[in-house]
């Protein structure tokens, strides 16, 4: 997020040793290390009693499903939706009343082109955002150089792009991708459930339980949008901060934003001696930055030239200003939007390496022992991930863990199918199989197999493809005589 004023975090980034004692007990291998341990700087040790009632109510953490990333998550997407909108809304309102809303100006009308653009290439890789309710305003404050996106898709960015550092349209796009890629990688979900926990961690905790026991909604919507609004405040952690350039410069490519305009942008800010000393604090340094981000140029500038070469893609949903299943004259719903880019096999190029290996078929796996803990730990993701037909993610989800055994062949074989890549499935099914019979089973004293009954499922899938295959030769043979 790009923020000016972060003075709340000079009170709650004091904690880092209950975050390494929470990370022990919520995030397990291999991503404990990394699940919350690079976001704080210095922790206060909190009673024991909080810390007991944080393990109560804590679920764990969730795995992200475009980055990879294991993430603290607290509250479920909808808690989180639903306590941003609180949050965007009174914050929205405070500054209508001061006139600081710009409404019917060619500057907003522009922004909203370049953001729903943006938001059509998001949908690709998470189509279930189609149905968040993205709102998008510019707000008139020509000394801030700021920008947001909140979970569910509740952005602002504020004129001091334009004043100060007099921005191009390819800059912004840049920004604003940026700011959906937060939204996109649940940080701001993640900051809600580190806002949980610090600082204002009683005073939640305390109306989540009473909430829970009372059944009182409303006082629960107040603490979602406690912790909403806490979290815009809070500044990213530089590794939420490089997920972000990853995702939002590869929409803006996608898009047809030059991602060049991603490194000037940052020149220029590096440039503007006004910047404060909060807002680099919260970043990685300019130079360091810039490096990273020229070496993603060079990755995703293919698909801006694609983008820009290419015959236009047609009519986009207005994710903006009807709802999800509405159809505009002569265009086409959210909702059918985002199934048919869903079909598409196309991931993000930061996963793409093992989205490749899974889709020539050459996912081949050997790690047990050390694999073990991650693979306990993403098997109910996998579960999830599988219900909700998200093949492209449940690939890159298997073949990131690499764990051998049937079960995770089994997967690749169920995200062939889903994605019509049939030989390539019959091949992970196969190599299912295989592992049955030399003894990689997730059977077993310790069963992991959950509700997945992998041989009579592949015994399924090989008879249809056989009687198939049966009825193709018998009408060949006809035809022939």
């Amino acid at each position: 997020m790009f923020n000016e004023n972060n003075s709340m975090w000079t009170v709650l980034a004091r904690n880092e040793e209950f975050f390494q004692i929470v990370t022990m007990r919520l995030c397990r291998p291999p991503h404990a290390a990394r699940c919350l341990g690079k976001t704080m700087n210095r922790i206060h040790v909190l009673s024991r009693g909080l810390l007991i009632a944080l393990l109560a109510l804590a679920s764990g953490c969730a795995t992200n499903t475009i980055t990879g990333r294991s993430q603290l998550m607290l509250m479920s997407e909808e808690s989180a939706i639903q306590g941003a909108v609180s949050a965007y809304s009174s914050m929205i309102g405070q500054l209508s009343k001061k006139n600081q809303v710009e409404v019917a100006s060619p500057r907003v009308t522009r922004v909203r082109e370049i953001t729903n653009r943006l938001i059509a290439e998001a949908v690709r890789f998470r189509p279930d955002s189609a149905g968040w309710g993205w709102e998008v305003q510019v707000i008139d404050d020509p000394k801030v150089v700021n920008a947001f996106c909140m979970a569910g898709g509740k952005m602002g960015i504020y004129t001091g792009f334009w004043e100060k550092l007099k921005a191009t349209d390819d800059e912004i796009a840049n920004v604003m991708g940026h700011e959906i890629g937060h939204a996109l990688a649940s940080h701001t979900r993640e900051k809600m459930s580190m806002a949980m926990t610090v600082g204002v961690s009683t005073a939640l905790l305390s109306v989540l339980a009473s909430s829970r026991n009372s059944g009182d909604y409303q006082r629960t919507q107040n603490t979602m949008a406690m912790a909403a609004a806490l979290a815009i405040t809070l500044p990213n952690s530089r590794e939420a901060e490089t997920e972000a350039d990853q995702i939002g410069i590869e929409l803006a490519a996608r898009a047809g934003f030059d991602p060049r305009a991603a490194v000037t942008l940052w020149q220029k800010m590096a440039k503007d001696g006004d910047s404060p000393a909060e807002f680099f604090s919260t970043h990685p340094s300019p130079e360091n930055r810039m490096q990273r981000l020229q070496a993603l140029v060079a990755k995703v500038d293919p698909l801006y030239r694609a983008a820009v070469a290419g015959s236009p893609p047609g009519p986009l949903p207005d994710f903006l200003g009807v709802a999800a299943n509405e159809r505009p004259v002569g265009g086409i719903s959210r909702e059918e939007y985002a199934a048919r880019v869903a079909a598409e096999a196309q991931v993000m190029t930061f996963v793409a390496e093992e989205f490749e290996r899974f889709r020539k078929g050459e996912a081949v796996f050997s790690c047990t022992t050390d694999c073990m803990f991650a693979y306990g730990y993403q098997r109910g993701s996998w579960k999830t991930l599988h219900d909700k037909a998200q093949w492209r993610e449940l690939a890159v989800a298997v073949v990131k863990v690499g764990y051998d055994n049937d079960l995770s062949y089994f997967l690749l074989g169920e995200a062939a199918t889903g994605l019509g890549l049939k030989e390539v499935a019959q091949g992970y099914y196969l190599r299912a199989l295989q592992a049955r019979k030399a003894g990689r089973t997730c059977e077993g004293v310790f069963n992991t197999c959950g509700e997945f009954a992998i041989a009579e499922r592949i015994a399924a899938v090989q008879g249809a493809a056989a009687a198939g295959g049966a009825a193709a030769q018998s009408k060949n043979i006809n035809k022939n005589n």
